[in-house]
């Protein structure tokens, strides 16, 4: 097994049961020390073993909204040095806050991930996400830098001058999201350039992607491809580690894991700033226990679909309800419309009368330019605008 930790990565049976549950009563501890909604809730109720968890209460998105922003920490705020946006339900924004020690944990769970892909301190990283919507690229930097790798961290650019900084600066793994990826072997594949003229040998993906799409990225771009998996109101990157043989292992020395009627749910086992307690993720998911051929002890997570409507266009999540909140802030409130999801941009069919299309074609050819300019500036998404007749 190549990992970074070893021996906590192996940590199965007794010995592992033992670190979960004296981390379980020092979380419980907290959360009735610090956060008075843990404190009304948990009540007079104890844990003598991980059997107890499941008589313990859940936490959900919803009451992360209504916490908003700082009444789920269990720190005073001077302890809390950085504080991350994450989107909630029906777009409402959530802050994460990490303290130092959250940090480190951070980037040891980030380095188990790259350690695991084979990324070692010889290799030159190049980190591509979105400007300014992803925080796994500062969760993979933490990573890096804990295993001593150089790191280019990218700002967003074309595809083309992506390909122009990994072949000058040599690098060798490359950690960016499905769609860019993709888009990566196209432009490779446009200009007939082949993948092997580049020193890329290993792909990190930011979240996990079918076989399929697996393989046609390998191929692509002749890389190794792993896959991380991470929550944002959790840690993401961290939740789990891809090892060789595919499959996903919980770090189940810093989280315990359930499925609940479907359901992941995660508890945080050593988050200082913001611990969660039986954590509804909204996601739905399966759990599998074996022993795995990498030597990992963790529970196997198979996550599946997202349970709450939670959109994703060109890997920017998004709510219908976000969609409805933006064409209220314009001429189009009200209108009744149909939603298209494309890999990279949505597209609005807007009802509007034949009247309007015979008498106002200025009035919607200026409405249809400012919705583009308000989803892109607003959500962070191209829009095609489409009129349509109401139905008869």
């Amino acid at each position: 097994m190549t990992a970074f930790e070893p021996q906590l990565e192996a940590m199965r049976g007794e010995a592992l049961r033992q670190v979960q549950l004296e981390r379980l009563q020092a979380l419980l501890a907290r959360l009735r020390r610090n956060v008075r909604r843990s404190r009304d809730l948990l009540g007079a109720a104890r844990v003598e073993s991980l059997s107890d968890l499941k008589a313990l209460p859940m936490t959900t998105p919803e009451d992360l909204v209504e916490a908003f922003p700082y009444g789920m920490f269990a720190l005073p705020l001077r302890e809390v040095v950085r504080l991350h946006s994450t989107l909630g339900p029906e777009g409402r924004r959530l802050v994460v806050g990490h303290t130092r020690n959250d940090l480190r944990h951070w980037g040891r769970l980030a380095a188990r991930q790259l350690i695991a892909a084979g990324v070692t301190a010889s290799d030159v990283i190049q980190i591509r996400f979105d400007s300014g919507a992803f925080t796994p690229s500062l969760g993979f930097l933490l990573g890096a830098e804990m295993i001593g790798a150089s790191v280019i961290p990218e700002d967003s650019l074309h595809v083309d001058d992506q390909l122009e900084i990994m072949g000058n600066y040599r690098a060798t793994v490359l950690i960016t999201t499905p769609s860019n990826a993709r888009a990566l072997a196209a432009a490779l594949a446009a200009n007939d350039r082949d993948p092997q003229s580049l020193p890329l040998r290993t792909l990190v993906l930011s979240r996990p992607v079918g076989p399929a799409e697996r393989e046609a990225l390998a191929s692509g771009l002749m890389a190794a491809v792993r896959c991380s998996f991470g929550i944002g109101e959790v840690v993401d990157p961290g939740i789990a580690v891809e090892c060789e043989c595919g499959r996903l292992h919980a770090h189940e020395d810093h989280f315990l894991v359930e499925v609940d009627n479907g359901e992941l749910v995660v508890t945080t086992l050593t988050r200082e700033a913001m611990p969660l307690l039986r954590f509804r993720t909204r996601i739905a998911a399966r759990l599998e226990e074996h022993r795995c051929d990498c030597g990992r002890a963790g529970v196997t997570i198979l996550p599946e679909a997202r349970l709450d409507g939670r959109l994703r266009v060109n890997e920017v999540p998004l709510y219908r309800h976000q969609i409805a909140a933006v064409l209220d802030r314009t001429p189009a409130a009200g209108r009744p419309f149909r939603l298209e999801i494309e890999e990279r941009r949505i597209v609005l069919d807007l009802e509007v009368s034949a009247e309007v299309f015979r008498d106002e074609m200025r009035v919607l050819a200026d409405l249809r330019n400012d919705l583009r300019s308000e989803f892109l500036n607003r959500l962070g998404v191209e829009a095609e605008v489409r009129y349509v007749s109401p139905p008869a």
